[in-house]
């Protein structure tokens, strides 16, 4: 038996629109400021300029677009759009050291965030494919994270944060399964959660169907269960969107951040709200 009011929550896709309700969460809202990189849905691209016109600088250009990607990050080659934030580059060896300096700019092209990578000559001038990826990763996230050029103070201690498990899903077209579940957990981590692969201090299950919808369209219909890890159901978050005909077979995508961003939010809501929970309802 579902979950009644308040424990039962409805959020939409984004995809189409549902009833106007007081209680509905707004899948779409950020309050506060988040780091300008974990913004899923008023996120702006990054333009990746490469640092100079070699086929070396264009594969790590190309290697930084997967690594944003990978943490549900539209990024794309060379400049975009006006709104875009822009990561540009370029070759240092300041004190015979080699490294690459990034900078990541907004579109008011102010700084956000710099590193300074150091690497070894040989990376650069004959490394492999994964090498390159290597460097791409490690740039990425200490962008993404806000870390300076300057910094190199260990890191402090990490909070207690409340865990999550999420539980897999399978049977969903195209890349679906894997595709929605990295989404999801980019976006609960985002709201402060951690995810963890065993035990958690709360469970998630997601139940995902899709049916026949009006002429050329499916009907996407996902459920977010919130359990104890005793079994006890905390509450459920339901979403559902009409979306093109056979675009579930294609990579989900934005489609997956969509899904996943609402989700989360509705998730943080029902474990705020579990009794005993330290986590602070936003």
């Amino acid at each position: 038996m579902r979950a009644t009011r308040p424990e039962r929550i409805l959020a939409a896709l984004g995809l189409m629109a549902l009833g106007a309700c007081d209680t509905l969460p707004q899948p779409f809202r950020h309050d506060g400021r988040p780091p300008e990189l974990a913004r899923p849905q008023d996120v702006r691209a990054v333009a990746v300029l490469p640092l100079d016109g070699g086929t070396r600088a264009r594969a790590l250009a190309d290697a930084v677009v997967k690594a944003f990607e990978k943490r549900d990050i539209p990024a794309t080659v060379d400049y975009g759009s006006p709104s875009d934030l822009v990561l540009e580059s370029w070759l240092d060896d300041t004190g015979g050291r080699l490294g690459i300096e990034w900078r990541l700019r907004g579109p008011d092209r102010r700084p956000r965030a710099s590193y300074r990578q150091d690497i070894p000559g040989e990376i650069w001038t004959s490394g492999s494919a994964k090498d390159i990826a290597a460097l791409a990763d490690q740039a990425v996230a200490a962008l993404a994270d806000g870390q300076q050029a300057s910094s190199h103070a260990p890191a402090p201690p990490t909070p207690h944060r409340t865990t999550v498990r999420l539980k897999p899903l399978a049977g969903l077209p195209g890349d679906g399964d894997t595709a929605l579940a990295r989404a999801l957990r980019n976006a609960i981590e985002r709201r402060g959660l951690l995810v963890v692969g065993e035990g958690g201090d709360y469970i998630v299950e997601g139940r995902i169907g899709v049916v026949p919808g009006k002429p050329g369209e499916d009907l996407l219909k996902v459920a977010w269960t919130v359990s104890r890890p005793d079994g006890k159901s905390l509450g459920t978050i339901d979403q559902q969107g009409a979306v093109p005909k056979g675009s579930l077979e294609q990579p989900w995508g934005k489609l997956a951040r969509d899904i996943a961003d609402g989700g989360a939010e509705g998730i943080e809501q029902v474990v705020a709200a579990a009794p005993g929970s330290t986590l602070q309802n936003k």
